[in-house]
């Protein structure tokens, strides 16, 4: 019985933590290219974007879901937007921000095609544009400040799994190395909240400026949405399986 009203007791002060705990609430949201998109020359491009928004810091990660593309052209190359107040709707004016942070795996293609094993993840080495005026971001490889033609996102190979069968833009290696797969760059914002949202994302491609993709919103696109910090599920959670733990011991009979 003793254990059973400690449980009790534990269960109480985990309550209160929870409730005084700091609010950590997030704001995620996921942009896609739509479907039937193409580059300048016609051939298919597919990408998607997930953001998060929280106190002072915006985190994107950037897709590119073509695999073996045809050409270079088809490469993410950029990932532009605005930011708005999703309780107003108004637009949120940029007073500055910096990447802080980027990771991404490098890969390089040969000319028959195959490519390196992934090594450990290595900095994006993209820039960030701000348009304070206008409030709006572009974060980029082509602009001043990026690492183009080198370090623009690929998607995966050919059906086999070992090469790709693009032209020689693809495997001539001047646009080498590539990033693949998700590729996850860190914002710092002053003044950034979890209720600032991503807002006229548009995805870019290749390697010359201009080639443009609206992106279309395609999770928690209804306003107010919030989602909980994992962190806060993740004690919630543990807590709730410890206490089963032990009343579950409580009542468990004395041999």
């Amino acid at each position: 019985m003793r254990m059973w009203r400690d449980a009790r007791i534990a269960l109480l002060a985990l309550s209160v933590l929870l409730l005084f705990a700091p609010a950590a609430d997030a704001l995620i949201l996921s942009y896609q290219t739509p479907a039937g998109a193409t580059d300048k020359d016609g051939d298919p491009v597919s990408a998607r974007a997930d953001v998060s928004t929280t106190a002072g810091v915006l985190t994107i990660t950037l897709t590119n879901l073509l695999d073996n593309p045809h050409a270079a052209g088809q490469l993410l190359s950029d990932f532009g937007f605005t930011l708005a107040n999703n309780t107003t709707g108004q637009p949120f004016f940029v007073n500055g921000g910096s990447i802080s942070s980027s990771q991404g795996i490098d890969r390089t293609i040969a000319s028959n095609g195959t490519f390196n094993i992934p090594g450990a993840p290595v900095p994006a080495l993209w820039n960030l544009e701000i348009n304070s005026g206008k409030g709006s971001y572009r974060l980029c490889d082509l602009c001043p400040g990026g690492d183009s033609p080198a370090h623009t996102i690929i998607g995966g190979p050919s059906n086999d799994g070992f090469h790709y069968t693009g032209n020689s833009s693809i495997t001539n290696g001047s646009h080498s190395p590539y990033l693949f797969g998700p590729t996850t760059f860190t914002i710092q914002i002053a003044g950034l909240s979890w209720d600032i949202y991503v807002d006229s994302a548009f995805f870019s491609f290749g390697t010359q400026e201009g080639d443009n993709v609206t992106g279309t919103c395609i999770l928690s696109c209804l306003p107010n949405r919030h989602i909980p910090e994992p962190s806060s599920l993740l004690l919630l959670g543990a807590g709730i399986g410890a206490l089963s733990g032990l009343s579950g011991r409580a009542r468990r009979p004395t041999k």
